[in-house]
């Protein structure tokens, strides 16, 4: 009997063989099988492997693969495992994240990246994720935090143009100039640097540094009726007021039906007291935005330099109907009531302009005159001795300028 017991235990040993469960695979293994699409190879793999010895690495590899197959309520499952062994296992908080991303998930995600950030630094991706998320509730050190990180590690002018952003939001414009600037250093080409340096530049009234960028911008994208109004504001700043007028009239050429454009031409001729030409401008704005404060006070400084007072007297106190604070609208008035010769109406809506607006030095020229004809005589050298010291300092600024960008000082506007 024992020959034959050997020989069926010999038959029986290749069917054994096979029973016996495959051996687990090593996790780099199961990366090359992940990476080569093996999803279902990998996937068994990585089972036998953690019912070998559970490990953080393992599940979390598992979890990507899940992922990968679409079953997004498994994965998260084995992303969830692998921090239970091992909380601050860095893969898996950033693996989680980009699950909850995917679903939409958006206060999950948050919870995991800010987690993962506190571990290491974020991947490039995920870092902005953060930065957005945080910004987008508010968060905003943390968020620019993120930004900061992106720019240095990377060189990332799209973080560049992120933190620029916000920063410019936060009123802090100088800083925002100065994230840009080091943009182009990096990114001197790019259209989406140069633009946005170009509004900052424009918004906070840093001429110099803007007209430069606009030129450039112009050259290579000839067409962008913005391009050429920015210019044309830039080179008002500059009161460059040819230049100004030729900018303004090619972004309208572009596209005619913008209003900011006209306006800051109806501007332009103003100060140049080319007043027909100016209050055509303005009436074509003011069709196009009827309640526009600003440009109904430019058409009554207009009207009221053309000698058409009533007129420029309905047009302010319209300005004023919508705007009672308006600096601009009560300096007019104050030019209108001075030359209809009621000089007690003109020195009060003077004076209120002043309390708004103190820097704007025509007005304390007006109301020296005001107070002049009032008899009032010390009042009227104060504010005629205001009126000249903020000229010397606005002309001292403006010769500055205008050398900084490489342009003459002959020729230069009075403008205010």
């Amino acid at each position: 009997m024992r020959p034959v017991r050997l020989l069926t235990t010999l038959l029986l040993l290749p069917a054994l063989a096979a029973a016996q469960p495959a051996p687990p695979i090593g996790l780099d293994e199961v990366a090359g099988l992940l990476a080569g699409g093996e999803l279902e190879a990998a996937e068994r793999g990585l089972r036998r492997t953690i019912e070998a010895g559970s490990s953080p690495a393992a599940h979390d590899l598992l979890g990507l693969v899940l992922a990968r197959q679409g079953r997004p309520g498994e994965a998260e499952a084995e992303f969830q495992r692998a921090l239970e062994l091992f909380p601050d296992f860095f893969p898996a908080r950033q693996n989680l994240a980009r699950l909850y991303l995917q679903q939409r998930r958006a206060d999950d995600a948050l919870r995991e990246l800010r987690a993962a950030a506190r571990l290491e630094s974020l991947d490039r991706q995920l870092a902005f994720q953060l930065a957005t998320l945080e910004l987008a509730r508010g968060n905003t050190e943390a968020g620019e935090d993120q930004l900061v990180s992106l720019a240095e590690r990377f060189d990332s002018v799209r973080a560049m143009l992120d933190l620029a952003r916000s920063l410019a939001r936060r009123e802090e414009a100088q800083r925002a100039i100065g994230v840009l600037r080091h943009a182009l250093d990096i990114a001197p080409n790019s259209e989406a640097v140069l633009s946005a340096y170009a509004r900052l530049c424009v918004e906070h009234e840093a001429p110099v540094p803007a007209v430069a960028t606009l030129e450039a911008l112009t050259r290579l994208h000839p067409n962008v009726a913005e391009y050429f109004y920015l210019l044309g504001i830039t080179q008002l700043q500059l009161a460059e007021s040819d230049g100004a007028v030729e900018a303004l009239e090619r972004s309208l050429e572009l596209d005619p039906q913008q209003v900011l454009p006209l306006i800051a031409l109806g501007l332009s001729f103003k100060d140049q007291k080319r007043y027909a030409e100016s209050k055509e401008v303005l009436l074509r704005a003011l069709q196009v935005m009827p309640e526009h404060n600003d440009t109904l006070a430019a058409l009554a400084e207009v009207e009221e330099g053309l000698g058409e007072l009533d007129l420029a007297e309905q047009r302010v106190q319209r300005a004023l109907e919508l705007r009672p604070d308006s600096a601009e609208a009560l300096y007019v008035l104050g030019r209108i009531r001075m030359a209809q010769g009621r000089y007690e109406e003109a020195r009060d809506a003077l004076v209120r302009s002043v309390e708004i607006q103190p820097r704007k030095r025509q007005t304390h020229y007006v109301l020296s005159l005001a107070y002049a004809r009032l008899g009032d005589r010390e009042s009227s050298r104060r504010h005629r001795e205001l009126y000249r010291e903020a000229t010397r300092k606005a002309e001292e600024l403006l010769v500055k300028m205008r050398t900084d960008a490489g342009l003459g000082v002959s020729g230069m506007g009075r403008g205010g």
